[in-house]
């Protein structure tokens, strides 16, 4: 009988390791599943037990970090009056929430103050050091093993029309020297949430199914 010890014990070792990762999340986007083709830039996990909220506090999990390469170095900017390309540092990564029909809008704009652009929520910045050493995303055959994770509620601002798209935006920040304002860099990315509002103050939040389109109607 004691042949059978060590057996038993590893049984019920794998036992405890699986029914400990079995839970089922009403939601869950972005852990599963192996990744095919290019990494995207920035790789994003939401979860959450209910899939129902109070719109004033819509709040999930959300994971999120470095996709691909550390965030650093310059972006060019043409300078027509000088016929030259000055080098634009990047200076942070920025988090935003916002609705979907401003995607389209946030390639090469210009802004004052990056934490204060019209039609996107300012969550947070984060350093370069802080972001390369302390959000990174581990891929392998089992999915995806995200090293930072945080709860965050989506402003309900997000959510203008009774049906559409919120979504959480991780992107790096460049300085344009010549003109003392602020661009996206090219690194970045975002994760798209379905919402429909229900009555009695309530949103149901869901994975988008298939393409999706920026500027729902009703």
């Amino acid at each position: 009988m004691k042949r059978y010890v060590p057996a038993l014990s590893l049984i019920l070792a794998f036992c405890l390791v699986f029914s400990s990762c079995s839970y089922i999340y009403t939601i869950n986007i972005g852990f599963d599943g192996i990744w095919a083709g290019e990494l995207p830039d920035v790789h994003f996990g939401v979860k959450s037990d209910t899939s129902e909220f109070d719109i004033n506090n819509t709040t999930l999990e959300f994971s999120y970090g470095n996709g691909s390469s550390d965030i650093g170095g310059y972006i060019g900017n043409y300078i027509p009056d000088d016929d030259r390309f000055e080098e634009c540092p990047i200076v942070y990564v920025a988090v935003y929430f916002f609705n979907s029909k401003y995607i389209d809008t946030l390639d090469k704009a210009r802004f004052e103050d990056y934490k204060n652009i019209e039609g996107l929520y300012f969550v947070k910045d984060i350093s370069l050091d802080d972001y390369n050493e302390n959000y990174d995303v581990e891929n392998n055959f089992f999915g995806r093993k995200y090293e930072h994770c945080e709860a965050l509620m989506i402003p309900k601002e997000v959510m203008e029309l009774n049906t559409g798209y919120a979504c959480l935006g991780v992107y790096s920040i460049a300085y344009i020297p010549s003109e003392d304002m602020y661009r996206f860099g090219y690194h970045g990315y975002y994760q798209a949430l379905k919402y429909e509002k229900l009555d009695n103050g309530k949103v149901r939040i869901s994975e988008p199914v298939g393409s999706y389109y920026h500027d729902p109607k009703n």
